[in-house]
């Protein structure tokens, strides 16, 4: 797990590495080794809601 920050949102994070570059793409940040200042909360992964999905066809 990767600890992140936000500028906006006061809370850390901790993501799975595979999801950092995604996160980075939103502003979040690499703690890196910085001297950690609260709590981080863990992101959970949860399945995609089943029919939010555009079919190919009626488009």
């Amino acid at each position: 797990m990767v600890r992140m920050r936000h500028p906006n949102v006061e809370q850390e994070i901790e993501v799975p590495e595979i999801s950092v570059t995604h996160y980075e793409r939103s502003g979040w940040k690499r703690v890196d080794g910085q001297a950690v200042t609260g709590q981080a909360t863990p992101v959970v992964e949860t399945a995609a809601a089943k029919g939010r999905r555009r079919s190919e066809e009626g488009n």
